[in-house]
């Protein structure tokens, strides 16, 4: 019996905000456009704006919108059940995260890609500050586990991620690959001319997962010795009024609105708090990867991801560690922004290893992967 699609993406992420505008929206449209009978299922939080089912209805995906409901450990399941419910008979079901795997089982299938996107429980046990909440997201890697077992393929955002996935489950499949967050590279366009005055950008969403203390410690120390701008360029859903990080100007923006606000900027800052744990493997923030398309470099906190060896590769950014003496990362941080060559190096580091068209062949590849095996 055929399939009813080529490819079912599903998400428990909202497709009209974040990282379901800047990841999951131009992925599903560009399998479309290259001949894919794609169906998009998402969890949304409001009403889509028209200009969005326009969008989606013009490059012929079937987007399924579901209500979000509460939050919390408890309503997350019984997404999981109604998601299980809306997945139909497909050649392929890309799952972004545990759960929706889980419910594509449910569902019956069993060509199911596992976009491992985060060690979602240790990130949110690490945030969490209720004890009992903490003891139910630490039974989190059993259903890692179930999730490992239900899927044939796997994608992570980093390779530093793979062998503590390994460890951990028995069953990881074979059919692997990295996709790390991507970048259009012709929206986030590559500026080689600096600022006059250094400017650092907060951008986008910054939650408990991030050190806003040791950001704001940095930049205090930056600014003993220079001049420098510090702006946050926020979501435009967020309520959030300020960072206290010391920034001059706060203002709100929408996806589309970002690209032309980041080439602005000297630098870009994402430090996440260093004792996050093994967490930190699997994560990369989207704006490190557009901060370095627009040819911008980053200060990030050591352990991120594959940020150190990448950073310290194309001389692209500043790595923190908790014991450094920040003066001396802020004067590395001056050199950086002074010499005409770092654009280039940020810019390249994008091209090779952010790419949004690398990283849809990559999906490409593995989707046929799954459906053959």
């Amino acid at each position: 019996m055929r399939s009813e699609f080529d490819l079912t993406y599903v998400t428990m992420d909202s497709v009209s905000e974040g990282v379901g505008a800047s990841q999951i929206l131009p992925l599903v449209i560009r399998m479309a456009q290259d001949g894919l009978h794609v169906n998009l299922i998402s969890y949304e939080k409001h009403n889509p704006p028209t200009q969005l089912i326009d969008t989606f209805e013009s490059s012929k995906v079937l987007w399924t919108q579901l209500n979000f409901g509460s939050k919390g450990v408890v309503p997350g399941f019984s997404r999981m059940l109604r998601l299980s419910k809306s997945i139909p008979k497909s050649r392929v079901i890309h799952a972004r995260s545990d759960l929706p795997v889980l419910a594509a089982n449910l569902a019956g299938n069993t060509n199911v890609l596992w976009d491992i996107r985060s060690l979602w429980g240790e990130q949110r046990r690490f945030m969490e500050t209720n004890f009992a909440k903490q003891k139910l997201y630490s039974l989190y890697p059993q259903i890692e586990n179930a999730a490992s077992r239900g899927s044939k393929g796997i994608s992570t955002l980093t390779s530093a991620v793979v062998p503590v996935l390994e460890s951990r489950h028995p069953h990881l499949p074979t059919i692997r690959t990295v996709n790390p967050t991507s970048v259009d590279l012709v929206r986030f366009k590559f500026i080689k001319q600096m600022p006059h005055k250094l400017l650092g950008l907060f951008s986008g969403t910054y939650n408990a997962y991030y050190d806003l203390d040791l950001s704001r410690r940095f930049l205090d120390s930056l600014r003993a010795l220079a001049e420098v701008d510090i702006c946050w360029a926020k979501p435009i859903e967020s309520t959030t009024h300020s960072l206290d990080c010391g920034e001059d100007r706060v203002f709100s923006l929408t996806q589309e609105e970002m690209p032309s606000i980041l080439s602005l900027a000297s630098f870009g800052i994402s430090i996440c708090k260093e004792n996050a744990g093994v967490s930190l493997k699997a994560a990369m923030p989207t704006k490190i990867a557009e901060f370095l398309s627009t040819g911008r470099p980053v200060v990030v906190n050591a352990g991120l991801g594959d940020f150190d060896e990448l950073l310290s590769e194309f001389q692209a950014g500043i790595i923190l560690r908790g014991e450094d003496n920040l003066s001396q990362k802020a004067a590395e941080l001056i050199t950086l922004c002074q010499d005409p060559m770092t654009p280039f190096r940020c810019r390249e580091l994008a091209e090779k290893h952010f790419n949004f068209e690398d990283v849809v062949k990559n999906y490409q590849a593995v989707y046929e992967q799954i459906a053959k095996d």
